[in-house]
Parts: structure tokens; C-alpha cells; sequence
């Protein structure tokens, strides 16, 4: 095989991989939100508007940090479980693999206005919660970074992994692979389990209705240079992801969370906007009576 016919058959697995993962995204919401929003406190609020861009964090350092561990258990057990004889020698290298996926995730919610979330950022400190256009966040050409809804409920995620199973089994009895063949395939598996992975939660916090943007650099036409910076839990890897238009976010809204002087606050996140080419961005206050 020569090196165009091998570029072709990777193009090929490439579509087929997109494609099963938008059938995976309409299973778990035929609706997906047109706006999504982030939450962050005026460091984060200052960094996102002065850059252009959004920080996404090692899934090693978020704020659970034994999220993810669950969500890579759940998917291996059950794949190891349900999977067909055929797919079983190149899915079990990938599960092998599976804890060393290298993996930075920026999360979102799709509820707006949410007491849990000022909790979190409004204090000592104001909170804000940003309002981004989804349209403009994603793309399938691997110019950005997965943007995925998370699943809050055992029964769907074992939903997708069965359909995921069903997909691959077709794929595998459809095609002949050769050595170099099935480690892209394998490769490709393997980030496909870690994106599902990602985006199992508990049902705990299902209020938070919450999106994720995925970026996996071993999977990614991106290449997002590491940076570190100080965080709760110690020294913390992120990447910051830039979107469509460079060095500008896709703001629709920005909502002022509860503080003690809404009026100076207000002011100072317009004079902000307008300094930074975000001036016909809707400013709001929240309606959440939290008493700072």
C-alpha cells in the first residue's frame, strides 16, 4: 500500500469516526443548546476577554477529581462486557491504553442564572456567566476542540456505548485493515471511549446541565501548546482554545452575579466590552437573591 492509498483509507475511518460520533450526540440530545455559558470570577472574566480565548484544564485537575477515574471505569467495564467476538482483539488495545489519554476539558452549562454556580464565584469576589454561541464553537473539521453534552444518566450512557459497539462491529466486518491501518483505528477508538468517559456524570448534578469542550492532543489536527498555572488543587496544565474568529470570543451575553454595588460593576464590565470590541454584548444582572 502505497502512502496515497493509506492516506485515503485513513480519510475514510476519519468520516466514519465523525460520523458516528454526531449519531452519538443526536442520542443523547436531538436538541442541542444554541447557547451555552461559562462560568468564572473576574480573574477568569478579565483572561477571557483581554485574550480571545477560554482555558481548558487537565482532567487530572478538575474540581472532582475522581470524576474522570469513574467515568473510564464505567466505560471499560461495560465495553469488556458487551463487546462482539470480532472487535475483540483491536478494542481490548485500546481499553488498554485507555488511562493514559492525555485529555483537556473547558466545561459549560446550559442553564442560566444558576445559585449553585454563584455559590461557587460570587463571594469575596463577583461572579459572571458568559453566554457563548455554540454555532461558533465547534466545528467537524478538527479546527477546534469536541464540544459534547454530558450524560447524567446510567441508562444513556450505556445507550451510546451499546450503538458505539453496534458501529464498530458494522465498521470491522465491512473492512479489511492492514498493521498500520488498525493503529489508526485503534487510536481513534481509543479517543472516541475517552470523549464518552469525559462527559459521564453523577446524577447529582444533573441542575448543572453542563457541556463540555474536549481537546485531546494525540487526536487533534490543533496543536495547543501546554501552559501551567497556580489552581486549587497545585500546579495545573491547561491549554487555551481560540475559536472562528481569532482573538474574540463568540460572547452573546455576560450576566453580573450577585454583589454589593450592581450599578459600579455594571459600568466597569461595559467600559470593559467596549475597550475590547465587545460592546454590543447584552450586560444583565442576576435575579438570584444571594446575599453577598
Amino acid at each position: 500500500m502505497d502512502d496515497a492509498e493509506l492516506e485515503g483509507r485513513c480519510a475514510t475511518m476519519d468520516r466514519w469516526g465523525e460520523s458516528v460520533r454526531q449519531e452519538l450526540a443526536k442520542l443523547i440530545s436531538e436538541n442541542p443548546a444554541k447557547v451555552i455559558y461559562h462560568y468564572t470570577d473576574v480573574r477568569g472574566l478579565i483572561g477571557m476577554i483581554t485574550s480571545g480565548r477560554i482555558w481548558a484544564t487537565h482532567v487530572s485537575r478538575l474540581n472532582d477529581t475522581t470524576e474522570y477515574e469513574i467515568g473510564v471505569s464505567f466505560v471499560t467495564d461495560f465495553i469488556r462486557a458487551n463487546l462482539q467476538r470480532a472487535s475483540k482483539p483491536i478494542i481490548d488495545k485500546a481499553i488498554s491504553e485507555f488511562r493514559f489519554v492525555d485529555t483537556y476539558i473547558a466545561c459549560y452549562s446550559a442553564a442560566t442564572d444558576l445559585l449553585s454556580q454563584w455559590r461557587a464565584y460570587s463571594g469575596a469576589q463577583t461572579g459572571y456567566c458568559i453566554g457563548l454561541k455554540t454555532s461558533e464553537m465547534a466545528t467537524t473539521d478538527s479546527l477546534m476542540p469536541l464540544l459534547e453534552k454530558v450524560i447524567y444518566s446510567k441508562t444513556m450512557a450505556e445507550s451510546v456505548l451499546s450503538l458505539l459497539l453496534v458501529r464498530v462491529d458494522q465498521f470491522l466486518n465491512d473492512h479489511e485493515f492492514g498493521e498500520v491501518e488498525v493503529g489508526y483505528l485503534i487510536g481513534m477508538l481509543l479517543g472516541t471511549f475517552n470523549n464518552v468517559a469525559c462527559i459521564i456524570k453523577d446524577p447529582a448534578f444533573i441542575e448543572e446541565n453542563e457541556y463540555r469542550q474536549i481537546y485531546q492532543p494525540a487526536r487533534s489536527a490543533l496543536s495547543l501548546g501546554t501552559k501551567y498555572r497556580a489552581g486549587r488543587f497545585g500546579l495545573t496544565p491547561y491549554v487555551e482554545i481560540e475559536f472562528l474568529q481569532k482573538r474574540k470570543l463568540p460572547i452573546q451575553s455576560i450576566m453580573i452575579g450577585p454583589c454589593r454595588d450592581l450599578d459600579s460593576e455594571t459600568r466597569s464590565l461595559k467600559l470593559m466590552l467596549s475597550q475590547h470590541g465587545y460592546g454590543d454584548v447584552e450586560v444583565s444582572p442576576s435575579r438570584t437573591p444571594l446575599r453577598i
